[in-house]
């Protein structure tokens, strides 16, 4: 399993010789140990210890472009400037962006505090009404921002739920294929000139919220954030941090507070109420929609598993009668 994430920056030497020029490269002590990080589906992560202590060390993908990593690195440095808990990157010299070539290969990084604590997914945990609520109020902060950086394109995200199943549709069971057409046929209605954007994190979900040992709740992982409609990241967050999957009326209780505790910050038009059902449904469409094009080979992760469990709850979950209990 390991190899996966070694080739995703064609690291063919010892983890360990890339840890100790990181070490001096950011000045972080001498180097002891590492540890992959094995959850997510893009770059290399792992935690770097040193006797100045833990370090997490992001190594990007080695398919990514120069403008991938500079758009990235914008959002990083944005997210620093929020008031947010969210993780501060270190300097590299003058630059966040570190380059280190070894063995002919070039692997380009960033270094972030470490964050002592485990992510709700890790927890195997539901949130509370307390943790929604920190999360909401961290996220209408995270709308408030200005972005001026490219566009990032992710698979994932619900306003590209078109091009995606159109590339996809053949890997997914018969089962969901009037679902998805119906999805399909709403989609075309919506008059996306009507819904209000902003700068959307796009990815808050267990594995990207942090509890650390106070139980501060940190938001992390900012790599597919974008100008998008505002209730994508509403939806996105609902359909999993607000999901109970042994509780129809607690999953409708949560999604209700997140809608509600979120016009404390931003008041939502009644177009985005209307509208919100479909993005919570094309929000699980999505997941259940790339773990099938990822089972493709067979052999799906402990992560792939959760997620397509995940998702297909939130689909069954969803009917008129559910949302006429959280929209009124």
């Amino acid at each position: 399993m390991l190899k996966e994430f070694y080739d995703r920056i064609h690291l063919q030497l010892p983890l360990s010789k890339l840890s100790k020029i990181v070490c001096q490269k950011y000045n972080l002590g001498e180097y002891k140990t590492e540890e992959i990080i094995i959850v997510g589906y893009e770059d290399f992560n792992f935690i770097l210890t040193t006797n100045m202590g833990k370090f997490f060390v992001k190594v990007f993908h080695k398919d990514r472009t120069d403008t991938d990593i500079k758009n990235y690195i914008d959002r990083i440095e944005l997210a620093n400037s929020l008031n947010i808990n969210t993780p501060k990157v270190y300097p590299c010299g003058k630059d966040t962006l570190c380059e280190i070539l070894l063995n002919d290969v070039s692997f380009k990084l960033c270094v972030f505090e470490y964050i002592t604590g485990k992510s709700f997914y890790d927890l195997n945990e539901i949130p509370t009404e307390v943790d929604i609520k920190n999360i909401v109020e961290q996220m209408a902060y995270i709308h408030n921002a200005n972005l001026n950086s490219g566009f990032i394109y992710d698979m994932w995200t619900i306003t590209n739920f078109e091009k995606e199943y159109v590339k996809k549709r053949k890997y997914l069971n018969d089962k969901y294929g009037k679902i998805f057409n119906s999805l399909m046929d709403r989609l075309a209605t919506v008059k996306f000139e009507n819904l209000p954007t902003s700068f959307v994190h796009g990815d808050i979900i267990s594995s990207n919220v942090m509890k650390d040992d106070n139980h501060k709740l940190w938001i992390i992982d900012f790599a597919v954030s974008n100008y998008l409609p505002r209730i994508v990241d509403l939806a996105v967050t609902a359909c999993n941090l607000c999901l109970n999957p042994q509780s129809i009326d607690k999953t409708i209780e949560n999604t209700k507070m997140i809608l509600n505790e979120y016009q404390k910050y931003h008041t939502l038009t009644d177009y985005e109420l209307a509208c919100f059902p479909l993005f919570y449904d094309l929000a699980n469409a999505m997941g259940i929609l790339q773990i099938s094009y990822l089972n493709r080979l067979g052999n799906l992760s402990k992560e792939d598993t959760f997620w397509l469990a995940e998702s297909e709850k939130g689909l069954s979950f969803s009917a008129p009668d559910f949302w006429k209990l959280i929209i009124e």
